[in-house]
């Protein structure tokens, strides 16, 4: 995973034309080759992406990615305030522990727990 925190601005061009003006932003590399932008505040959803398979050419201050499909994602980087690559290993995936169905057994099995009504 690299991470890169950087004053940017963004173009997005393919289904629609999608612009972020400049300002810090936090860059995701993941292994899997998709590319994330996100912000600090709004949201834990990146303000633009790209899902892999896709393609990063890095150049002095662009980063141009592109997919299969067409879509490009231009990042310009106007200055790089940190820049890192960390190797996460083998991610063991999420345990679900009382997912809804469970719950909704649990609960026909036992209407006393909601008390008189």
């Amino acid at each position: 995973m690299r991470l890169v925190v950087a004053r940017c601005t963004v173009v997005y061009a393919g289904r629609l034309d999608a612009r972020l003006d400049e300002a810090i932003r936090l860059l995701m590399v993941k292994a899997d080759g998709s590319v994330l932008v996100h912000a600090d505040g709004g949201s834990y959803k990146p303000l633009n992406w790209m899902s892999p398979p896709c393609v990063l050419v890095e150049r002095e201050n662009i980063w141009e990615v592109t997919n299969k499909a067409g879509e490009k994602l231009e990042i310009t980087l106007h200055e790089v305030m940190h820049d890192t690559a960390h190797e996460l290993g083998e991610d063991p995936g999420l345990i679900k522990d009382g997912v809804e169905a469970h719950l909704q057994v649990l609960l026909s099995e036992r209407p006393q727990v909601f008390g008189e009504g």
